[in-house]
């Protein structure tokens, strides 16, 4: 009998929302449940989250003025300048951009422990994560105290303990095929009130923290100051944090979208937050600004690092396309995202070029080829996340986004045993001399245009 073709974790992800999408046939004929969304645009803009205004900003428009927009809107970025660590006498700025990836993020959270195994992991200025980096983010801000709950999270849960099918539902009318309730209590057992105040703590030192989602009805990115929402420290602010990182990560059609309650003009409206990577697969400004915009910040313009973590492969996969509706529209999918992300690098590249910025990348090898068919499989995320010990182990980073490197061989697609991983603790990969991660010490617990007027 002949095997079936497998996939990449996100792979799995396209076919369903495909399975979503021809769905909607069946779908409008059906009852759908009514909420009070914002129809007019003008209006959308001055909606604020009910009690927390001023913590998200549209990740699509450039102020007149970014500088004084940063400085009004971000209450703690005057000690960034203030507390950065010096270079020659210069600020040292650095930041990591963790991409989408879906059950791929297992290579981020790897590719973390790994960089602390070896010793040199910076503590960043900045963290941003989108979809499932968004996962990996606040751990990441955190530092490397947090490897071992990514660890746990990326490697641990069966796609039970994660996401249930909720295919009849998603079929006539419902919002998804899946039911994300588990993840939900996943996010809400490691994302507590504790984690809120080491947060709150650490952004007003200067660090920040953001996460973006997609407003589906306002078709546009939303940036979040995680930071910012941390530092109110209420019960609302606890519960608006969760869902943030639920929204980044529900991909349209396969996971149900996140409805965040907001206020404008006196009334209450509901707003559909989905994936922030259905508008931006990562980002490391929350504006199309030059970095050098920027410089004014500190008392001297700073050393910039970019470190970008791809939670996916950036080179040409080769592979035999099934001639089937589903297959083809994943495949194409897939291709078209590969191609966003190959211009969205390149749009980073040349910011941080033209600001002489360090430009750094690490994504999954070309040389990965443990392959899936379930949408989370703690098989494939274990050799995923082995193989993310090993990159950040090696420490070598792509200094050339993919279409400035130089041509390389295409891969093929092919299954290969599961490399062993123990359950426990990371088995740390041969490498230059890298620290056991048995042996790491957790680290000491230490904009941009407004979405609404906080006027």
């Amino acid at each position: 009998m002949r095997k079936p073709k497998q996939n990449s974790g996100a792979n799995v992800v396209q076919r369903l929302v495909i399975a979503g999408a021809l769905a909607t046939g069946l779908g409008a004929c059906a009852a759908t449940l009514e909420r009070n969304g914002i129809a007019d645009a003008t209006l959308a803009e001055n909606a604020n989250v009910k009690n927390l205004p001023g913590v998200r900003f549209w990740g699509d428009e450039v102020p007149a003025d970014p500088v004084a927009e940063i400085r009004r809107r971000t209450p703690s970025l005057p000690p960034i300048a203030k507390n950065a660590q010096r270079g020659g006498g210069r600020p040292i700025v650095e930041t990591l951009a963790l991409s989408g990836g879906g059950a791929d993020g297992a290579f981020g959270a790897g590719m973390l422990a790994g960089w602390s195994a070896r010793g040199d992991r910076p503590e960043f200025e900045i963290v941003t994560g989108v979809s499932a980096g968004a996962i990996i983010a606040p751990f990441a801000y955190l530092g490397p105290s947090q490897d071992e709950k990514l660890r746990r999270i990326w490697t641990e849960y069966k796609a039970s303990e994660v996401v249930t099918a909720s295919i009849l539902p998603g079929l006539f009318g419902g919002p998804a095929l899946t039911d994300t309730t588990p993840l939900a209590k996943l996010i809400a057992e490691y994302i507590d009130r504790d984690m809120l105040q080491a947060i709150a703590t650490e952004y007003m030192r200067g660090r920040i923290l953001m996460v973006l989602t997609t407003n589906l009805d306002a078709q546009r990115p939303v940036v979040w100051n995680m930071g910012e929402i941390a530092r109110q420290g209420s019960d609302e602010a606890l519960d608006l944090f969760r869902k943030v990182i639920m929204a980044s990560a529900a991909i349209p059609g396969a996971f149900p979208p996140v409805n965040i309650r907001v206020e404008a003009n006196g009334k209450v409206y509901e707003e559909l937050h989905v994936d922030g990577g259905t508008t931006r697969e990562l980002f490391v400004l929350p504006v199309n600004a030059p970095f050098k915009s920027f410089d004014v910040l500190y008392p001297q313009p700073p050393i910039r690092r970019l470190y970008i973590v791809k939670n996916g492969k950036v080179t040409p996969e080769q592979e035999v396309v099934k001639a089937t509706t589903l297959t083809i529209a994943a495949r194409a999918i897939s291709t078209l995202i590969k191609s966003q992300n190959w211009t969205e690098l390149y749009r980073i590249y040349r910011m941080a070029k033209d600001a002489n910025a360090d430009f750094n990348l690490m994504a999954v090898p070309a040389s990965f080829t443990q392959t899936t068919q379930q949408i989370y499989d703690p098989k494939y995320q274990k050799a995923l996340y082995a193989e993310g010990i090993a990159s950040g182990q090696a420490g070598v980073w792509m200094k050339l986004p993919p279409g400035e490197l130089p041509p390389t061989k295409p891969v093929t697609r092919a299954s290969k045993p599961t490399p062993k991983v123990t359950t426990s603790k990371p088995s740390p990969a041969k490498a230059p001399g890298p620290v056991p991660l048995n042996e790491l010490q957790a680290a000491p617990s230490s904009s941009w245009q407004p979405v609404a007027s906080t006027n």
